[in-house]
């Protein structure tokens, strides 16, 4: 087949658009070292985002290793003036600097959460600025190496930035790699300078960049029949963030190797999920209980609710609790255990007078976890079985596990993107546009610590991702008479 080469136009388009995203995203940065405020760097990285929608169109007017070094280059120079300036949109990055601290100092960062008195030789300036500092850490164990890592070198947010503008440059490579000969320039463009990704990334610290990029890596590995070396970055992915449990399955079934990794991928969340009889750890609270940002888990939650009202009908229970004694001989083997239903509802040396009465809306949802859950497992299966190409299937189950996911922060994008961009998708980019909107409410909770969303924003965020999607379904339906036109002719 024939490519013919890229018109002046084109190219000069292309240039236009990288160099205005460029300079739009190092204004982000100067504006937020200097009288920046949350709202004010989430409004000028949208401004970013209409010039990078001008990538889109005109991305694939270069060569693909023009594009390729040209986007490389735009989102270092965008990428070194967002690393030095602060943090304003996250304060996650100081989370991880306090990790890494308690690391190197030989001590577990899951045994003590930050305010508790064992670490209190360990406390600085930069500890007041740590969140949620009542409970133990989150963060699965590879991330913690890169934590202590970052620590050795300097106990400021710099290395932490640094390191994820390096992941984020490092999967540049990978989507040029993973997207088909004709779609590489857009593909590695698109991605290269996408606002939400550098900022998340180099402004931030995120480190999701990391996962994203192993995922990138182990999809790639899949595109390329090696299925051993692919579930160990899913592993790698999985000991980051827990991300790498949604595609484990792509890699199961295709080799016993693999396999084993897999199952050793469905363990991790174990030892993460670690904690006290009482007190899980911080990582079990934030399964059990957090929730912001929601799409569809709304109703996945609402049908769940129905189920625990039809289970309370049946039993002994009031208005708003729900009594499952047949359950009992269960809860009580759970007990003290990671998987302990009751664990974080009572104080340190309380227990519930019935442990198998539970407030329903805490059952509905468990429920609703659960059943999003087994069912980005069951997606991944069924894909494996159809024999879904790896780069169409990893993306199909991160977009509806983030879909459907009862927390979504905008830096969870990160484990899309890479994929979204390699496989032409439209409704990552149109949601990493949007999304940016869940930064609204960050300038009161500076002041007050009040979390307040727009009204109708989340709604009309994922009404948006949810039309993009349609129009996929649209455009891929119009196109597959005219292959199988093509393909008889």
């Amino acid at each position: 087949m024939l490519h013919t080469l890229p018109s002046p136009g084109d190219r000069v388009a292309a240039y236009f658009a990288a160099l205005a995203t460029t300079a739009l995203l190092v204004l982000v940065a100067a504006t937020g070292a200097t009288s920046g405020s949350p709202s004010t760097t989430a409004l000028f990285i949208a401004g970013a985002s209409f010039a990078w929608a001008g990538l889109v169109v005109t991305g694939g007017g270069l060569a693909p290793r023009e594009a390729l070094w040209l986007g490389l280059g735009c989102a270092l120079v965008a990428g070194v003036a967002l690393t030095l300036a602060p943090p304003l949109l996250s304060d996650d990055v100081f989370r991880y600097l306090w990790d890494g601290r308690v690391t190197l100092a030989g001590v577990s960062p899951y045994r003590y959460a930050p305010d508790d008195p064992h670490l209190a030789p360990l406390r600085d300036a930069l500890w007041r600025r740590v969140n949620n500092p009542e409970i133990p850490t989150i963060y699965p164990p590879f991330a913690q190496a890169v934590f202590a890592l970052c620590g050795a070198l300097a106990h400021t947010p710099l290395p932490v930035k640094a390191l994820m503008l390096a992941a984020h440059l490092g999967t540049v490579p990978l989507v040029a790699a993973l997207a088909p000969g004709a779609a590489k320039a857009r593909a590695t463009l698109v991605f290269a300078l996408c606002p939400l990704a550098l900022t998340e990334s180099a402004l931030a610290g995120h480190v999701d960049a990391v996962a994203g990029l192993l995922l990138a890596a182990g999809v790639l590995a899949l595109v390329r029949s090696r299925a051993l070396v692919a579930a160990l970055f899913f592993l790698l992915a999985s000991a980051t963030k827990l991300v790498g449990l949604a595609l484990a399955p792509l890699v199961a079934l295709r080799d016993r190797r693999a396999a084993v990794l897999a199952v050793l991928l469905s363990l991790l969340p174990l030892l993460a999920l670690s904690g006290g009889r009482e007190a899980p750890g911080g990582l079990g609270q934030y399964a059990r209980h957090w929730r912001g940002n929601e799409g569809a888990f709304f109703v996945v939650e609402r049908a769940a609710a129905v189920v625990v009202d039809g289970v309370a009908g049946l039993s002994d229970s009031s208005p708003t609790h729900v009594r499952v004694p047949a359950l009992r001989g269960v809860i009580a083997a759970l007990h003290g255990t990671s998987l302990d239903p009751r664990a974080g509802l009572n104080g340190p040396k309380k227990s519930a007078p019935d442990p198998t009465d539970f407030q329903r809306a805490y059952v509905a949802g468990l429920l609703a976890r659960a059943l999003v859950l087994a069912a980005v497992l069951a997606l991944a299966l069924w894909l494996v079985r159809r024999r879904a190409e790896p780069l169409l299937a990893a993306r199909v189950v991160l977009l509806v596990a983030l879909l459907f996911a009862p927390q979504l922060h905008p830096w969870y994008l990160l484990w899309l993107l890479p994929l979204e961009c390699a496989a032409g998708g439209l409704a990552g980019l149109v949601w990493a546009a949007v999304v940016l909107v869940a930064y609204a409410p960050a300038d009161r909770w500076l002041v007050e610590r009040v979390w307040l969303e727009p009204s109708g924003a989340r709604a009309a965020v994922h009404g948006l991702v949810w039309s993009a999607l349609a129009v996929e379904a649209c455009a891929a339906a119009l196109a597959r008479p005219r292959k199988v036109l093509a393909a008889a002719s």
